[in-house]
């Protein structure tokens, strides 16, 4: 299972996805919502989240803070970013401090779904990932008397 964090101060748009992804019953997501980016930090700073979806334009602190925010506490935290910003800097920012994609919110509750999916594929990649280095460094650490 994995902690997914939905970000927006629009009460409207965070409800309307956790109900969206509640119904996706194939995905093992325990979600939580966040109304700006300061009750999200709230969340963040007693439980660690494996994917935040968040908006970029929020007041006061917006998505991008946010993710810096994140990637200094929680490094391995995918941060996808949803918004109504059609703009190549925000996206090019986006990525540039770790963000794994950039969701236009005209696309649909599908580029949504998909994106989740492939930030859950890419956790259980990198934990497989290190699963195995941790297994080859124990089995070195076995063989290495005998060489």
């Amino acid at each position: 299972m994995h902690r997914l964090m939905i970000v927006d101060d629009e009460p409207f748009t965070v409800d309307g996805l956790y109900e969206m992804l509640l119904d996706e019953s194939d995905m093992d997501l325990d979600i939580y919502r966040a109304y700006s980016a300061e009750e999200a930090i709230g969340w963040l700073s007693r439980t660690k989240m494996d994917i935040v979806l968040s908006d970029i334009r929020m007041p006061e602190m917006d998505g991008l803070q946010l993710q810096q925010w994140i990637q200094s506490r929680w490094p391995r935290c995918k941060v996808i970013f949803l918004t109504g910003v059609n703009d190549i800097q925000f996206a090019q920012q986006a990525q540039r401090g770790g963000g794994v994609d950039y969701i236009l919110k005209t696309e649909g509750d599908e580029a949504i779904v998909r994106s989740i999916r492939r930030a859950s594929n890419a956790i259980e990649e990198e934990l497989r990932s290190e699963d195995l280095l941790i297994r080859a460094k124990g089995q070195l650490k076995e063989l290495l008397p005998m060489l």
